[in-house]
């Protein structure tokens, strides 16, 4: 799959110019195959373009948005599909047109345009200045730390997120509803639900261990296909990759308003 990272900010304006920096530390770093690093920072109609040219399958966009938090504090959102007017969308195309760009504005011009793929997080830091600067304040920069490590963290979990989208369609109409493993299946993947949703990575790997055990005690029903059989495997093996890389990582919670979710302090 294809995972398209992008800085949004306004070049040399201090703090809001955070998502350049982000690209930079990022574009250094083997982030896997079908992963694009790339400055979205060049207005929102032409970064629709591009979504067009690249077609990824997700994007994580990461920069400075002023709502009022304590400054240098970072929280994700996972884009939900926007109920937008289409007078709501000329509006928001016309503000891209004088060349502005912000995280909201490009999501919702590239979401009315139909360019923003399914899964779309943004990761934010709340700015503590703006105004001519080329560098950070000190609460931007401690802030650009941990949204580098939840930008990596959504780039890693991008195909056990797509692998469990991929394995809820073929469990549409499934059979074997009565067979044990595929009761721990289902469990696992309305697990996965949250983590796609909050950014929390937490009992995935004791449902996958369910998984595993009812599978090789043979309990997954008769008449299960080939590529079913390989989805499953599949889908234990992406977390067997992904649990060394989770030890440590902040773990998320929602964030009080409900529409975010901020990050905890790393242990």
């Amino acid at each position: 799959m294809s995972v398209l990272v992008g800085g949004v900010g306004q070049l040399y304006q201090g703090d809001f110019d955070l998502g350049r920096f982000a690209v930079e530390r990022l574009g250094q770093e083997d982030l896997g195959p079908g992963v694009l690093v790339e400055e979205l920072s060049y207005g929102a109609i032409a970064v629709v373009q591009r979504l067009e040219d690249v077609s990824p399958d997700a994007v994580v966009l990461v920069g400075a948005a002023e709502r009022g938090r304590r400054p240098g504090s970072v929280e994700r959102r996972r884009i939900p599909e926007l109920d937008l007017s289409p007078q709501e969308v000329q509006f928001a195309v016309g503000d891209a047109a004088t060349g502005y760009v912000s995280i909201d504005l490009v999501i919702e011009v590239a979401f009315g345009l139909g360019a923003l793929p399914r899964r779309t997080v943004a990761v934010e830091v709340e700015p503590a200045r703006g105004g001519p600067d080329e560098r950070l304040s000190s609460e931007a920069a401690a802030g650009l730390e941990q949204a580098l490590d939840v930008v990596r963290a959504e780039v890693r979990r991008a195909p056990l997120l797509e692998l469990a989208d991929r394995l809820r369609e073929r469990l549409e109409g499934e059979r074997r509803a009565g067979a044990p493993a595929t009761g721990s299946l289902r469990s696992l993947l309305r697990e996965l639900e949250l983590v796609d949703e909050e950014g929390r990575l937490e009992d995935a790997f004791k449902l996958r261990d369910q998984l595993r055990g009812a599978i090789s005690a043979g309990e997954a029903g008769e008449g299960m296909e080939e590529v079913d059989r390989a989805l499953w495997w599949a889908l234990i093996e992406e977390l067997d990759r992904l649990q060394p890389l989770e030890v440590g990582w902040i773990s998320l919670e929602p964030a009080p308003d409900g529409g975010a979710s901020s990050s905890k302090a790393r242990f």
